[in-house]
């Protein structure tokens, strides 16, 4: 059986505000799409010229604002803090939740957060005079760093210890996207939210980080350095990314 190669080429093509991203192929016709992070993909044949694929992306410049807006909104509403903070809402802690408990008093002089067991189960108590979803988000958060804070001195330094390496010290976060990273003079930034998620990927994180203090790369040694301490590593990465969009929206 013969096989033929498939041959595509690739370029990042200006259009206005945006731009798109052409994959050029042996296919025939001109395809359009506009992906769930809102990048613009054309795909084209060889044989068509860039201006006769940049006049059929104008053509679809309506369609294409009205896709991308539609992501946008979808995003919005993922994001707004309406859709999480609110009195018996969960919110994921570890492997399991925490119910909030909001108590608004008009007489209140400070806000207080305190997590407290009622019949068992965790809950997140917020005292204060008005409790919007975004005020709760921002009194969560803050009450998040400290806690979290706790928890990652007692782990990382039990970790260090096992993985044989020192650092300098430890910064709970509150980035967009990145859940930890290690400088190069040896401070270890960890995300909050990592306590609110299963121990396993907390652990994973934590593992991944102080492994860069002897492999400052990502390279085939520093993998199998991650691996002697966590052998299903690969398993654990698949999991954060799984549920990662999710937990950071809170």
């Amino acid at each position: 059986m013969r096989l033929t190669r498939l041959f595509v080429k690739k370029e990042t093509v200006p259009f206005g505000e945006y731009t798109y991203t052409l994959y050029r192929s042996s296919r025939r016709t001109i395809g359009i799409q506009v992906r769930g992070n809102g990048e613009i993909v054309v795909r084209a044949p060889f044989f068509c010229s860039r201006e006769e694929v940049h006049g059929v992306v104008v053509s679809k410049l309506p369609w294409i604002c009205e896709r991308r807006a539609i992501i946008e909104r979808t995003a919005a509403e993922a994001d707004s803090p309406e859709g999480h903070y609110f009195d018996g809402a969960l919110l994921p802690f570890g492997s399991g939740v925490i119910r909030l408990r909001l108590s608004e008093d008009p007489a209140a002089e400070r806000y207080t957060v305190t997590l407290h067991d009622v019949n068992g189960a965790p809950e997140l108590a917020l005292r204060g005079r008005t409790l919007d979803p975004q005020t709760c988000k921002l009194l969560v958060s803050r009450w998040g760093r400290r806690y979290a804070a706790e928890v990652y001195r007692d782990l990382v330094a039990q970790w260090a210890s096992r993985i044989g390496v020192d650092y300098a010290g430890i910064s709970v976060k509150d980035t967009k996207s990145r859940w930890g990273s290690c400088s190069a003079a040896g401070n270890i930034n960890l995300h909050w939210k990592l306590i609110l998620l299963p121990e396993r990927l907390r652990d994973y994180v934590i593992v991944h980080e102080l492994c860069h203090r002897r492999e400052m790369n990502h390279s085939k040694a520093f993998w199998e350095l991650v691996g002697s301490f966590l052998p299903d590593f690969s398993e654990r990465r698949g999991e954060l990314r799984s549920v990662e969009k999710e937990i950071l929206r809170w």
